[in-house]
């Protein structure tokens, strides 16, 4: 593509190659990321509240609009440490203490894999809600499997919403998981009804799938629970 235009093209990403780089990513659970941030002869330390390393492309392809837009380091900064909702997977509070995860915003097989590497990063009994995820087209069998397949290390608890969700849950069963820890189900009201009835305090709650799942609903019922 940076040979077919004759923009200027600017590189970001995790290698030195690039314009604006990043490395040293730590996650810190539920308070964010560290990172240091490069750029030519610069370096920053920048701490941001989104969860998940996997969020350093995220503020890595914000900051380079920024640095393109002619933005100050200090402006891009602040930027990061207040993103859209729309860009960002939350904590919010859950009932009996619990955290619900909210990344309802959309979801493909990458995304999905990386919110359950946060997941996994988290103490307490955790709990997966994963909905259908569209448009894959022809990859829509595999995709599912390959979520089913980190879904299966790292759920004490797995609720699929959908019939392909259905994919990830029998991804599951067929590699062995308990049949108590896999809940099969096709509209968000029976997530909500089981939810209510299991959560406990002690419980990590993410909840994903794609936009048009409406899943917010399960977060939404679960807040006022």
């Amino acid at each position: 593509m940076a040979q077919a235009t004759r923009a200027r093209v600017f590189y970001y990403g995790l290698s030195p190659e690039a314009d604006l780089w990043a490395d040293h990513i730590e996650g810190l659970g539920l308070e964010g990321i560290r990172f240091q941030l490069h750029y030519g002869s610069e370096t920053l330390h920048v701490k941001i509240p989104l969860l998940g390393r996997h969020s350093v492309h995220t503020a890595l392809r914000a900051a380079a609009v920024g640095l393109v837009e002619g933005l100050t380091w200090q402006e891009i900064i602040e930027g990061l440490r207040e993103p859209s909702a729309q860009l960002r997977l939350v904590a919010v509070p859950g009932p009996k203490g619990a955290i619900i995860l909210d990344d309802t915003y959309n979801a493909s097989p990458a995304s999905t894999i990386a919110a359950l590497n946060l997941l996994d990063e988290l103490d307490g009994r955790k709990i997966a809600v994963l909905g259908d995820m569209l448009e894959l087209g022809d990859y829509e069998q595999e995709g599912h499997e390959k979520v089913g397949m980190r879904a299966l290390e790292v759920a004490d608890v797995l609720i699929t919403v959908g019939p392909r969700g259905r994919i990830i849950g029998e991804t599951v069963l067929r590699w062995g998981s308990p049949t108590d820890r896999v809940h099969i189900v096709e509209k968000n009201e029976e997530a909500i009804a089981l939810l209510e009835r299991i959560v406990t305090g002690d419980d990590v709650i993410l909840v994903k799938g794609s936009r048009a799942m409406q899943m917010e609903e399960i977060v939404n019922a679960l807040g006022r629970a």
